[in-house]
């Protein structure tokens, strides 16, 4: 039985299991749409359909796409859809290689672009990349405030510089940039070539920090948490003694605004269309936290102290000096603000408590 009824509109969401893709699943099936999502195994979506997407299942349909990086992988499930909405990124951290690993992330980009192009229908309204903070923030500049007009160009040629050397985190920027690159140029390529027809569907980009916030369905354990999520399990439940590492440059996003921003792009093509959507909020970091947690949880002695307020400002701005970003886009098609650091983390910790009752 779904709670509410349905537009009629099919929206793909690939790497549906995924943290980001479920919140944007859950934000569409309540809007009325029906839900297409894909995963390597049709099975591995279970947990949603007997949790977050329960109430909707009649509106919801998995698809399995064991390998997004053979050619045409995509092609029968893009059939029929009024958007794609392109979260998974096909990233094996256990390639130590350009070409192991970042020709792995733009084909499967490419791929499911090229599907759409050519089998999804007319009725196609729009494509949507996750894409990454890390294809815009180029670490060798500062001070600077980045916008949605600026490349990572950095990463890159690092990647290449260092060849086997290269380390995982450095790939992995590469690997994002270049994966937005590669529909860029595809949109420009059919837009320059006058024997092919133009592609009749919006497509836009949305280049998240590092994303925080409750998640929709909790894996069985906190070792299935996804990386984002993690150093606020360790520091919530005292896994870590002492405050983890920050994840890049702790510039923060809460994931029901990055879903937010993917489900408006869909609905909005004209709008979107040739747009890269920069999101974050701020510097966030476990330290910061850890101090939010301890005030929320005083009987929590488990929390670790560190060292409170010594890497963050007040209000978790940017740092005077460093590098910050401008998402005044973003919140423009939005209508709003952002969720702050400190919602997002009490809203995680209100749904990690379930993993202290089974303790």
């Amino acid at each position: 039985m779904s709670s509410s009824m349905s537009n009629g509109k099919i929206v793909l969401v690939s790497g549906i299991n995924g943290y980001i893709a479920s919140t944007i699943g859950l934000d569409l099936l309540k809007k009325g749409y029906t839900l297409r999502g894909t995963s390597r195994s049709t099975h591995s979506a279970d947990a949603l359909l007997k949790g977050a997407y329960k109430h909707y299942i009649d509106r919801v349909q998995m698809v399995s796409v064991p390998d997004m990086t053979v050619p045409g992988a995509f092609d029968e499930a893009v059939k029929g859809v009024t958007a794609v909405i392109h979260t998974a990124s096909p990233i094996d951290f256990s390639l130590k290689t350009w070409d192991s690993f970042v020709p792995i992330a733009v084909a499967g980009a490419a791929g499911i672009l090229l599907s759409a192009y050519k089998h999804a229908g007319p009725q196609l309204e729009s494509f949507v990349l996750t894409s990454s903070v890390a294809a815009i923030i180029d670490p060798s500049k500062k001070p600077f405030n980045f916008t949605e007009a600026d490349w990572n160009t950095y990463s890159a040629a690092k990647a290449k510089e260092l060849g086997e050397g290269a380390p995982g985190g450095l790939l992995y920027q590469a690997s994002k940039t270049e994966a937005e690159r590669a529909i860029w140029a595809f949109r420009d390529e059919y837009k320059a070539d006058k024997t092919r027809a133009k592609p009749s569907f919006s497509i836009s980009a949305v280049n998240p920090g590092v994303v925080v916030g409750p998640p929709v369905q909790l894996p069985p354990t906190p070792s299935s948490l996804n990386e984002t999520l993690r150093p606020t399990w360790a520091v919530f439940s005292g896994a870590s003694t002492t405050i983890p590492q920050a994840i890049g440059s702790a510039s923060y996003i809460d994931v029901r605004d990055v879903a937010a921003i993917h489900v408006w792009c869909a609905e909005h093509p004209m709008e979107s269309n040739g747009q890269r959507y920069l999101m974050a909020n701020g510097r966030g970091t476990p330290q910061a936290a850890a101090d939010i947690l301890r005030k929320a949880y005083p009987y929590r002695k488990e929390i670790p102290v560190g060292e409170p307020g010594s890497d963050y400002e007040e209000g978790y701005g940017w740092p005077e000096g460093g590098q910050s970003f401008d998402s005044a886009k973003a919140k423009k098609a939005l209508g709003r603000e952002f969720v702050s650091y400190d919602q997002s983390i009490l809203d995680t910790a209100k749904v990690f408590e379930r993993y202290l009752w089974e303790e």
